[in-house]
């Protein structure tokens, strides 16, 4: 069964408004879609939400689920004190993943964590400031996976919840090029915009798949960290589009964020 809702966000503490100050003036389209995503997940009243973070520390062939009855995550590696969380884990739901991806043929590892990454804290504070109350799982990738896993680690999240009879909604967490401006966390590359143009083609017309059969070195050289995140949404959500809905694209600071509603079940009589 696909998720209530499922959401691509992106991952840079400058697009929260604490974090980003005055300097958070040049990306309010992304803090805005991040609230709308946000919203979005809270409206769809499910019980836990899966999270697929890049950042979430690697195994080098297996994928990762964090264990623990709290998961907690702060912005202290970016000199941010005051913005802690702590969230329930949902140890059953992150086990039952566990179980199907390997039932998949896929190798998966449990990962302790003291903090977690902000590839899920971005989203979560966002999700938080939207009044969820739920659960959450978190799921790491390997840094050597087959062509296709990530797509096939979707699928069996959406079979792993249907056994659990659990309303879930999936938060997919990634940024694009890296390499938009000079100023770039991976410096400028004349190319690296085509490749945003590409993905953000993609999730307009929800051929999510198709990040999968961009050109290695196109993704290399923009050094984006978005399309294991999209697979698994699309192994997740199978042909299932309902609701999909491209909320923005922007790169002012040389790392492209894209934010987009993937499904969103529509409200009961519409």
């Amino acid at each position: 069964m696909a998720p209530r809702a499922a959401v691509l966000m992106c991952h840079a503490p400058i697009v929260i408004p604490p974090i980003g100050g005055d300097r958070g003036g040049d990306c309010v389209a992304t803090t805005k879609a991040m609230e709308v995503a946000a919203r979005v997940v809270v409206d769809a009243k499910v019980e836990t939400v899966l999270v697929v973070s890049p950042h979430t520390p690697r195994h080098r062939e297996a994928f990762g689920f964090v264990v623990g009855e709290t998961l907690q995550g702060d912005f202290h590696t970016f000199g941010i004190r005051g913005l802690e969380s702590t969230f329930r884990a949902d140890a059953a739901a992150a086990a039952t993943v566990a179980r199907h991806a390997e039932r998949a043929g896929l190798a998966i590892e449990p990962a302790n964590l003291r903090s977690m990454d902000h590839g899920a804290m971005v989203p979560l504070w966002f999700l938080q400031q939207a009044g969820f109350k739920g659960r959450i799982a978190l799921f790491g990738f390997p840094w050597n996976g087959e062509p296709g896993d990530s797509r096939k680690f979707g699928a069996a999240m959406a079979t792993a919840m249907d056994s659990l009879e659990r309303s879930w909604a999936l938060i997919a967490s990634g940024d694009m090029s890296h390499a938009l401006k000079q100023s770039a966390p991976a410096g400028f590359h004349p190319k690296a915009h085509l490749f945003d143009e590409t993905v953000v083609a993609c999730v307009k017309e929800g051929r999510l798949g198709d990040v999968a059969s961009i050109d290695p070195n196109l993704r290399n050289l923009a050094a984006e960290d978005v399309v294991e995140s999209l697979e698994v949404a699309d192994g997740a959500l199978a042909s299932d589009r309902t609701g999909l809905n491209f909320l923005s694209y922007e790169g002012p600071f040389g790392v492209g964020y894209l934010v987009a509603i993937l499904r969103c079940e529509p409200e009961p009589g519409s």
